[in-house]
């Protein structure tokens, strides 16, 4: 008996905190009652605690509830726990199946995209890109993703090197790349459209962390003659997923 009022006792108070996180500018104490189902001295008790807990505290300008430094660091703590690889990985395994394609995940590094992770589709490919292998980032999906999110003194300090021209469908030229990465932070996805090698059609989106910043990308890449004719959909399905992702990393869009 004795453990069922216990949890039932610590979900009250993680359903109150869970409120009160829910509520960035403040939440009242009947409101609180309100949306928690939960009685009104009840949650006037728990709030005390965790008052002196420093979870929460109450502004007394408008006697509204706000989450406390001890909530912040426990956020930030997990966030910091959390590793990328490990989060994507499930997703990516999903992503591939959906698709039936290749997926991969890879990190930005001076210029180049650095492959952490891949997963095969029941329709696997045949690519350049290896598990730790380094490519240019302004030819490649996953790499055009990245770029595009780094500071202009980076862009500028990447698009003043020799580029050089893979395949016939390589963009070479400056103004077309800065266009390019222009357009990608507008739509939110990337494209490799057989610049990096022929035959081969990628898209991209970037995962986003806590801090809103880019910390990697995921993309889909298959055959052109493949991809073509179900690229809306492919789109849509990298979207979801890479929000998922970055959600799970903290970012809130």
């Amino acid at each position: 008996m004795s453990d069922k009022l216990n949890s039932s006792s610590i979900d009250k108070v993680l359903t109150i905190l869970e409120s009160v996180s829910n509520h960035p500018t403040g939440i009242s104490l009947a409101d609180l009652a309100k949306n928690t189902k939960i009685a009104k001295t009840t949650v006037f008790r728990i709030l005390e605690t965790l008052k002196l807990r420093e979870y929460v505290t109450l502004d007394n300008l408008t006697e509204r509830y706000i989450l406390d430094i001890k909530s912040l660091e426990l956020g930030i703590k997990g966030l910091m726990n959390v590793n990328l690889v490990e989060v994507a990985i499930p997703y990516l395994k999903k992503l591939s199946s959906l698709t039936q394609e290749t997926c991969f995940l890879g990190v930005y590094n001076h210029g180049h995209v650095v492959y952490l992770y891949k997963s095969e589709g029941t329709l696997a490919i045949q690519t350049n890109a290896h598990l730790g292998s380094r490519m240019p980032a302004y030819c490649t999906g996953i790499g055009k993703a990245l770029l595009a999110h780094q500071s202009q003194e980076e862009i500028d300090l990447q698009l003043k090197e020799p580029l050089v021209k893979y395949t016939e469908n390589t963009i070479t030229d400056r103004v077309g790349l800065y266009e390019a990465l222009a357009d990608i932070r507008l739509k939110g996805y990337s494209f490799d459209n057989e610049e990096n090698e022929e035959g081969l059609t990628c898209v991209a989106k970037p995962i986003f962390n806590y801090t809103g910043n880019v910390i990697g990308a995921i993309s889909v890449a298959g055959p052109t003659n493949r991809m073509k004719p179900k690229l809306e959909q492919v789109i849509e399905d990298l979207k979801n997923v890479s929000q998922v992702v970055s959600r799970r990393l903290g970012h809130i869009e």
